[in-house]
């Protein structure tokens, strides 16, 4: 079986700028009635269970780590980007779990 659906967000301390594109992903996704992904925000340090994980998209508030195996984006946007980048970037996240997703 495998897992389900996750959006992991990332940044230094797991308390402002991952937490704000959690809400501003699940805002999106509770407007839309999508219920099948779950969103998590998290401590870079905290983020090792996670490595390797399936049907994970990782949302990187700091640096992304191409080491770190998973599809990843660069979620400044949702800091610094206009209503319509974060939209973009709400619907690029989307669009690679889709592509990545094994039921």
């Amino acid at each position: 079986m495998s897992a389900s659906k996750l959006i992991l967000c990332v940044c230094g301390a797991g308390i402002n700028t991952s937490l704000n594109a959690k809400n501003r992903i699940m805002d999106h996704l509770l407007k839309e009635g999508v219920t099948d992904i779950e969103v998590v925000h998290a401590m870079i340090g905290d983020i090792g269970p996670y490595k390797g994980r399936e049907n994970m998209v990782v949302v990187w508030m700091t640096k992304i780590d191409p080491t770190f195996g998973s599809p990843a984006v660069q979620g400044l946007p949702f800091m610094i980007g206009s209503k319509k980048a974060k939209e973009a970037l709400i619907q690029e996240i989307l669009q690679k779990m889709d592509e990545i997703y094994v039921p």
